[in-house]
This record gives C-alpha cells, structure tokens and sequence, in this order.
C-alpha cells in the first residue's frame, strides 16, 4: 500500500470572518454598512489568487483599513476563475454571498460587536459569525 504524505503548514489565523446573506449588489451593501459608525469600505482592485497548479481566481473586494485593523468585504462568488469547479472564493460557505474578513489589533472578538449591528441592516438577510478554525479552504483568505 502506498503512503501519502501531506505538507501541513500552519499560518496564524489573525483574522475574524462573517458570513452575509444579501441579494442587494455590493456596492449597495457596502454603502449601508459604511453607515455604521465605524466603517468607510472603498473599492480596491481585485484579489488575484495564483494556485501551484496554474488555477487562478480573482474576488471582488472593498476595503477599510487604517493601522490598526483591516477589513475586506468579499464578494464569496467569484469575478472569474479559469476551472469550472470552483466558483466560490470558499465553496464550502456557499450559503453566503459575501464575507466579512476582520483583523483588529485592539479589540478581540470584535465580529461577534460587528455582527451584531449589522443585523441592524434591512438589506442584510442573515449574517453569522464563522470560525475560522474549521474552514478546509482557509488559506483562499490569506493575503
């Protein structure tokens, strides 16, 4: 019997993540989640992520960031990807439309604070917490 070997490499997971269900377009929602208090999302250009295997996707985003913590509005489908399969930044959370990346260096747990007001948002169906810890596709989200 052969035996396979996997690499496992372990990168730190610095960030939060929360999923969004919202048929509204992107730059609607990002509008009113700009009137939140704390947020002001801008468009940036794509993200270009480039796989071992020649498979190439880029994900639709706008980003806040100041120094002291980041934040990416995702858009989950993907703008293009040359392979058929995926079409998901990540597939296994495809219930979602878009995903929230959080990174804060002052507050810990700030998505749980952040989820919480955007449930104040009429244009947003569902929105959830993920944990990062146990998403197999994880490593899409770090750039």
């Amino acid at each position: 019997m052969k035996k396979k070997n996997r690499l496992a490499s372990e990168y730190p997971l610095d960030f939060e993540l929360i999923g969004i269900v919202s048929s509204v377009k992107e730059y609607k929602l990002a509008w009113h989640i700009n009137q939140l208090s704390e947020f002001h999302l801008v468009k940036d250009e794509d993200i270009k992520i480039e796989f071992s295997d020649n498979k190439l996707i880029r994900v639709s985003n706008l980003k806040d960031e100041n120094e002291f913590r980041k934040v990416f509005l995702l858009k989950n489908k993907l703008v293009t990807s040359n392979s058929s399969i995926n079409q998901y930044l990540l597939s296994e959370l495809q219930q979602f439309d878009y995903l929230l990346k959080l990174t804060n260096q002052t507050k810990d747990f700030w998505a749980k604070e952040v989820n919480n007001q955007l449930k104040s948002i009429d244009q947003i169906d569902y929105s959830l917490v993920v944990d990062v810890e146990k998403i197999k596709m994880k490593d899409n989200l770090l750039f």
